[in-house]
């Protein structure tokens, strides 16, 4: 797994500590030039070349080198030889690449190759009128000597890649890119991306993009950015070979120190394509493939709370005048299946309160709690724990839910075990009273949150849903369809799970995505 250089590397006695997030230009300690990203060098540093770090964490030879890629967002430095000789290239695909300390110069790095039994380091060669090119160099020497300078011209990069991991074919990503919170202010964000390749980690071989949000997640090891997410194997098994696309979501990932807007399916629309959008820019950047024109159509997929949102993110592409034709263009937005989603909060709560006592209570804070956080302009000052008892409040579920450390079936264990799970005794007398100033509050977010109106999907849609859902209830379906079956200007298609349970419905709903149901 190649995983961030988040730690110093040791030359010897010397430290230099390169930053996941940090920029850098790279400096040859005998010219003192700088290193640019189309194979040339710049005595002027504000025009050299922005660097970054990733490193390969498990193959280690011996103390003295490790593998890295040193990139740009559009280009990675390597050294190359197909059998007809040495080269120097700076273009998508990934090559072995060693760190070494140098041996010649104090605090230095040598960038080492190796073809067969030949060794060579990228060196800058000087001819008799001062001219520079890179080489390939046998001997060690200063001008193969390099130095990683902290820039002093950081570029607003829209994305850095985090993470990476080249294997049978594929390259994975886990990347920030940035983006707004639900107070419309810039934060980076994170998320996971997978590419099928040429097997070099260059040209996609993708002709599609499978654009997945995720269901209810809790703890930080299942972040999609962090691991492979489970509905990763619709990447793994599936014979389409698209480019998929997974956002993490306000909240997860590298934003998880903040409450996350479960359930404002809006409001994670507009986070969520503007990752699907930066990652048109690294497919370009990385992998020569050009997402302008549409030639490279998106599907959308969800279940459960990402069925919800992978429509609001449809909507969202179909209707925002935040997205531009061009964008929208590029996207080329075809067709969304998604099962078992709280596509209307509203209906949901109702229902909730009506039969009391739920199978799987994690979901209520998790909703209240979106909400508060997804509309602040609604809210004002209200704040989530104020929908709840005593005794809900006395079991901690707020503190453990924030501290993602537990699963949404421990979250329910612990409302059990704190207050039974029942609405009315995890609720407050205000919440339950739908009159108050504070219920008004949410039925008024919950219905921004409803994507069974106002709307005309352009794309086509099929829902898989079972009639026996107990976690997110069948009316939910329902009004969906009764809302939007006269406006779809697309297909409108709908498909019963074999299984009536939640959790085994949406995984029988996986089993036929991996299998291409999707293009259908």
């Amino acid at each position: 797994m190649i995983t961030v250089l988040a730690w110093p590397v040791w030359a010897e006695d010397n430290t230099i500590a390169v930053s996941p997030d940090g920029q850098y230009v790279l400096r040859n300690v005998a010219t003192g030039t700088y290193l640019m990203k189309d194979g040339t060098t710049t005595s002027d540093e504000s025009l050299a070349s922005n660097w970054r770090v990733i490193t390969n964490d498990t193959i280690h030879y011996g103390d003295q080198e490790q593998l890295y890629y040193v990139h740009s967002d559009e280009a990675i430095m390597q050294l190359n030889n197909s059998g007809l000789g040495w080269s120097v290239k700076f273009s998508p695909k990934a090559n072995m690449t060693y760190v070494m300390p140098s041996e010649t110069t104090e605090g230095a790095f040598k960038f080492r190759y190796r073809y067969l039994a030949d060794t060579r380091f990228l060196n800058v060669e000087v001819d008799d009128q001062g001219g520079e090119r890179l080489t390939a160099a046998r001997t060690s020497s200063p001008y193969n000597d390099w130095e990683f300078v902290p820039t002093s011209h950081p570029k607003d990069y829209r994305y850095r890649v985090m993470s990476m991991d080249r294997s049978s074919g594929n390259t994975k990503y886990s990347i920030a890119y940035r983006s707004h919170d639900p107070k419309g202010n810039e934060v980076w964000l994170s998320g996971w991306m997978a590419v099928p390749t040429d097997g070099e980690g260059g040209a996609s071989q993708a002709d599609h993009l499978l654009f997945s949000t995720h269901y209810t997640l809790y703890k930080s090891s299942d972040w999609p950015s962090v691991s492979d997410p489970i509905d990763s194997y619709s990447f793994k098994f599936s014979t389409n070979k698209p480019v998929m696309v997974e956002p993490d979501y306000y909240g997860c990932g590298i934003t998880e120190q903040y409450d996350h807007p479960y359930c404002a399916a809006d409001i994670m629309a507009e986070e969520s394509v503007d990752m699907l959008l930066i990652a048109h820019d690294l497919l370009r950047d990385l992998h020569q493939m050009d997402c302008s024109s549409g030639d490279y159509p998106t599907y959308g997929i969800g279940s459960s709370q990402g069925a919800s949102i992978i429509l609001a993110c449809q909507r969202y592409v179909e209707n925002s005048p935040k997205i531009s034709d061009a964008e929208r263009r590029a996207i080329n937005w075809v067709r969304t299946c998604a099962c078992a989603g709280c596509y209307n909060p509203m209906a949901t709560l109702c229902h909730y309160l009506y039969i009391n006592e739920l199978d799987v209570p994690n979901v209520v804070p998790s909703l209240l709690m979106g909400m508060v956080v997804g509309y602040p302009e609604i809210f004002g000052d209200t704040k989530a724990e104020e929908y709840f008892s005593e005794s809900f409040l006395e079991g901690g579920i707020f503190e453990k839910i924030r501290s993602h450390q537990y699963s949404s079936e421990e979250i329910s264990d612990f409302i059990r075990k704190a207050c039974g799970a029942t609405m009315s005794s995890m609720l407050s007398e205000q919440a339950l009273d739908m009159n108050s100033d504070i219920s008004q509050k949410l039925l008024k977010a919950m219905g921004q949150s409803n994507l069974t109106r106002d709307w005309n999907p352009k794309a086509d849609i099929k829902l898989y849903y079972h009639p026996d859902d107990k976690v997110v209830p069948h009316l939910n379906f329902i009004s969906f369809v009764n809302g939007m079956k006269d406006r779809c200007q697309g297909k409108l298609e709908t498909q019963q799970t074999t299984l009536n349970v939640h959790v085994l419905a949406c995984a029988d709903f996986f089993a036929r995505i991996i299998f291409g149901a999707y293009k259908e």
